[in-house]
């Protein structure tokens, strides 16, 4: 590469990421995901949080018809206004899976 030639900031995500569109649940307000890696997420809500507050928040997935909540804490290390939206990503401290589960009713 040139000297003169610039330079793209590295990406210094270590784990694979992937785009999905997942139901969360955080303060009692609604979200959606947009990725999901094993250690962080990036979701949209309109609950406004400050960059390295800690965050309690429910991912809801489908699994085998079966719908499982993951439990998650993270640490926000982005913050995104997205007009009356927030795009929060996190790194994962502490993700553990809910006792319980429930079935998903196909109409």
């Amino acid at each position: 590469m040139p000297r003169h030639a610039a330079r793209r900031p590295r990406d210094q995500r270590t784990a694979a990421r992937f785009d999905t569109a997942m139901p969360v649940r955080m303060e009692g307000r609604s979200g959606e995901t947009h990725n999901i890696s094993a250690q962080g997420i990036y979701f949209e809500t309109d609950v406004h949080q400050r960059i390295g507050s800690l965050v309690n928040f429910t991912v809801e997935y489908t699994l085998y018809g079966q719908k499982h909540r993951l439990l998650c804490e993270g640490k926000v290390i982005r913050v995104e206004d997205h007009g009356n939206r927030v795009g929060i990503a996190a790194r994962m401290v502490a993700p553990f899976f809910a006792g319980e589960e429930t079935v998903e009713v196909s109409a």
